[in-house]
């Protein structure tokens, strides 16, 4: 008899978190980690970007104000006018809640928006929608 192949193939999705803030950076590495996830954490949207062309996240959690000169909004536009990571989801993690604020982040092309602070199971429930 003739062992059973096993033909359902694990699909590791890959999160990149943008978070300047290490506290903040560590404990969504700790929620996010699983077995079929890749997870690269970065500071800055100079970072981001280098890392997002490199692996091509799945989803991108994206704070808005970052150091360095390059905001979440720049590094959003940027990576969806690029063919290689314009299919990345990015959701946009912000104290930055204004209405203006909003539509600032749609229109630089973020998927979903979150306001700070968030709650956790909000947060998972939306990353979850772009990992199935």
């Amino acid at each position: 008899m003739t062992p059973k192949k096993d033909t359902h193939v694990k699909t590791i999705k890959k999160i990149l978190i943008v978070e300047d803030q290490a506290d903040i950076l560590k404990l969504l590495e700790i929620i996010f980690k699983g077995d079929d996830r890749e997870i690269h954490l970065v500071k800055t949207g100079d970072e981001a970007l280098a890392v997002a062309r490199e692996i091509v996240p799945d989803v991108i959690l994206m704070d808005i104000m970052l150091p360095g000169g390059i905001d979440g909004y720049e590094v959003t536009r940027t990576l969806k006018s690029d063919s290689r990571t314009s299919s990345c989801a990015v959701i946009a993690m912000t104290a930055k809640v204004q209405e203006q604020d909003k539509q600032d982040a749609w229109a630089a092309g973020v998927d979903e928006f979150i306001g700070k602070p968030y709650r956790l199971d909000d947060l998972k429930e939306k990353v979850q929608k772009f990992l199935e």
